[in-house]
Order: structure tokens, then C-alpha cells, then sequence
């Protein structure tokens, strides 16, 4: 009998009844967290200690991870829940004046190239970061998450009114409302497997996790699994950030587009002519931001008026990929940046504020990667630069964790 694409699984719950609020505990997943200090302090129960780990004098980041959590099993911090389920996860958002509502459910996914694309590349300290840990935690302490197509939106009817018993509903730091579910009907759970069989999966975030979860040879791995088409996907950008010891002059980044972008000057008068700026760069043409350091009084909007890549070795998906043209075509090839010179805020005005403290030499902002372009990437095998999508709100950290051992 063939294995199912899905299936229950009992997760490791934090224990109610000992740490109290469940919103001292949780946190985003490691590679968001610009100061983890923060969630140190926040409780003695934080995931933080899981997913992202402190080294002491006397033990690596690793083996420090894996005394909390054990200490954490043998004192009933966390338990394994009592019988096998699936879990269904809503956050509730505000956007741009736009209320939202994300619905996903959470079971364990057969690891199967076949039927899981992939669209982004993974950087090599990160993914090794992230072997180390997990095999010394036999744990995963976040999810991957995964898109699915359901046009009939028969799933998400089923996650609405499916028997639930009601685990955590909590406000985050960034006002998100959070609820978390466990299921508790067997028919339902039976019905999410049969909707599920024969789809193909699309990795929105974790592609990291599960690189490590197919060298280890796992089966399954719990994954967080919702509509592509549901109105609460959003797609941020991740913008890109550069600093080099010898520096960039913006004179020669402006001359490098010459004959390929149109450059507009455009003067910044305060946060709203960004926010104005940026919001226009979603058109069909594609259209990045540059900002410098040396001129941060304006931003130069560069509008492609003839294609970058004209070597027809380069697949169509990726020669009008706005952020491939912005990443591969421009900082790499026009401006000569080396990978490991950029960095990639998500938050414009965070980017924006690098490049006037003079930490980095210039900012390179780029529009949202759409759902469809996800899509298009991973059905022809291809992949995007690292840091192309922000699926917003992450998944938080600590809600459920998956043990393999």
C-alpha cells in the first residue's frame, strides 16, 4: 500500500499548565531574528532556546540546545500530545488598512521530490547551521511551510469547519492574532488526507529544513500547508543590501545601467516618498530603487527598457523574473557584487536606515515576487536567488515541534 502524501502525527506541546502565556514562549524563526536577546528575556521557556542557541565555555550552541531540551522533556515543559492529530493554524493580520486571515493546517508531508518544489536556493552556513542542530535535537524546532493549489477551496472549507479543540489564541508583537487548533475528528482528519493525495507542494519558506530533512532520509516532516489562492497569502520582498571594503560610487552604479535602465531622480522628502516610490515599482516593467549613501537626499528608480538576459541558455521564467533580473542581472552582473557582500532586510525603512548610517554602501530595492512566479520557478525546476519571497507573517516558532528519534 502506498504511503499517503499526509498524515496525523503526535506533536511536542508545550505543557499549559507550566509556562503560563504562550506568547512569552514563542518566536520568529531563526533567520528573522535580528537580536535574540530579546526573547531570552522575555521567558525561561522561550523557543529561542531551540532555534537559536547560545554556545557556553563549556558546550557548543548545539549540545547547549540539546540539554534545554531535554531538561525541558524530563520537567514536563514539553509534551508529547496523547494521540496522533493534525493542527490547524490562523493568524489574523492587518496590512496596509486590509484585514486578512491565513488558514493552514499542520500534518506530516511524505518527502518526496515528486510531489515538493522547490524555488529557492539555500546558502551554505545557514543550511549547515541548520544540519547541526536538527540532528543533534532529533528535532525540528520550526516548520517548513508549503503551498498547495485548491481552486474548489474545498480544503480551507474543511480547516474552517472541521472538529477542532482550541490550544492557544494569543496576540504577537506585531499584533498578529494567532490561533492554534488540535483536530480532533478522525473523519476529518481522514478527509484532509484524501484532499491532499496527488498534489504538489510548493516550499514558501524552509527550504533550509528541508534540505536537512532529505540528507537525514526522514520519511515525513511536519509541515504548515495552506492555499495558494487564499486571500491571506502575502508576498514581501526582500530587499538587498551591499557593502564593500573598497565601496561603491554611485557615479559608476549609474553608469553601469546606461543603455538598460532609464534612471529617474526622485527626491526624498520624508518616509512617504519611499513608501510611494517602492509601491510603484510593482509594474510590469520591471523597476528597482537604488539608494547610496553618498546621495541619500534622493532615490534613482531604474525602469528596464531593454531585456538583461538575451542568452536564450537562461529559461523565459527567469530572464522576466524581477528579482533574478534584480539580484543576478544587476548587483551581480552590471555592478560586480559579490554574494557574500549583500544582506537582505525585508523592512524598506530598515534597509533605507543602513545606508544612512553608512554601515552599507547602497540599498537596492526590489517589487514583491507573486504567487504565480513561486509557482512558475518551481514547475520548471528552477530556481530563484536566495531571500526572493517574505511570506508574511512568518510561521512562529514553538507553537508545535517535531521530534523524528
Amino acid at each position: 500500500m502506498n504511503e499517503p502524501l499526509v498524515r496525523p502525527f503526535k506533536g511536542l506541546l508545550y505543557n499549559r499548565r507550566t509556562i503560563g502565556d504562550i506568547s512569552r514562549c514563542v518566536c520568529p524563526p531563526y533567520d528573522i531574528i535580528p537580536d535574540p536577546k530579546i526573547y531570552y528575556e522575555r521567558s525561561p521557556f522561550n523557543a529561542i532556546r531551540l532555534e537559536v542557541p547560545v554556545a557556553t565555555s563549556a558546550t557548543s550552541e548545539y549540545d547547549a540546545a540539546a540539554g534545554t531540551l531535554a531538561a525541558w522533556v524530563s520537567d514536563h515543559v514539553l509534551e508529547v500530545d496523547e494521540r496522533e492529530t493534525a493542527y490547524v493554524y490562523e493568524q489574523e493580520f492587518v496590512l496596509d488598512g486590509i484585514t486578512h486571515t491565513r488558514r493552514g493546517f499542520i500534518p506530516l508531508v511524505k518527502l518526496s521530490p515528486d510531489s515538493i518544489l522547490t524555488h529557492e536556493q539555500t546558502r551554505k552556513a545557514a543550511r549547515e547551521d541548520r544540519e547541526k542542530l536538527i540532528r543533534r535535537l532529533k528535532t525540528f524546532t520550526s516548520l517548513v511551510f508549503a503551498l498547495y493549489e485548491d481552486r474548489e477551496k474545498e480544503i480551507e472549507r474543511l480547516i474552517a469547519s472541521a472538529d477542532k479543540e482550541l490550544i492557544y489564541s494569543f496576540t504577537d508583537e506585531l499584533s498578529i492574532q494567532n490561533r492554534f487548533y488540535r483536530v480532533r475528528g478522525e473523519r476529518d482528519l481522514g478527509e484532509f488526507t484524501a484532499l491532499m493525495e496527488g498534489k504538489k507542494l510548493y516550499i514558501a519558506d524552509g527550504h533550509h529544513r528541508l534540505s536537512v530533512a532529505y540528507k537525514l532520509g526522514l520519511s515525513y516532516v511536519a509541515m504548515y500547508l495552506t492555499d495558494m489562492h487564499s486571500e491571506g497569502i502575502v508576498i514581501l520582498p526582500y530587499h538587498r543590501v551591499v557593502r564593500s571594503e573598497s565601496g561603491y560610487r554611485l557615479s559608476s552604479l549609474l553608469d553601469a545601467v546606461k543603455g538598460i535602465f532609464r534612471v529617474k531622480q526622485v527626491a526624498l522628502t520624508g518616509p512617504e516618498t519611499l513608501t510611494s516610490a517602492l509601491r510603484d515599482l510593482s509594474g510590469t516593467n520591471p523597476s528597482f530603487a537604488l539608494f547610496s549613501k553618498e546621495d541619500t537626499a534622493h532615490l534613482y528608480v531604474l525602469s528596464q527598457e531593454k531585456p538583461f538576459f538575451r542568452d536564450v541558455a537562461v529559461p523565459e521564467t527567469l530572464r522576466k523574473l524581477n528579482v533574478n533580473i534584480a539580484h543576478s542581472g544587476v548587483l551581480k552582473g552590471l555592478f560586480g557584487v559579490k554574494e557574500e557582500e549583500i544582506s537582505f532586510p525585508h523592512d524598506a525603512a530598515e534597509a533605507s536606515g543602513l545606508v544612512l548610517s553608512g554601515a552599507y554602501d547602497f540599498a537596492l530595492f526590489v517589487p514583491s515576487t507573486t504567487v504565480e512566479e513561486v509557482r512558475d520557478v518551481a514547475d520548471h525546476a528552477l530556481y530563484m536567488p536566495p531571500k526572493s519571497t517574505y511570506f508574511f507573517p512568518k510561521i512562529l516558532t514553538g507553537l508545535v515541534f517535531y521530534s523524528y528519534a
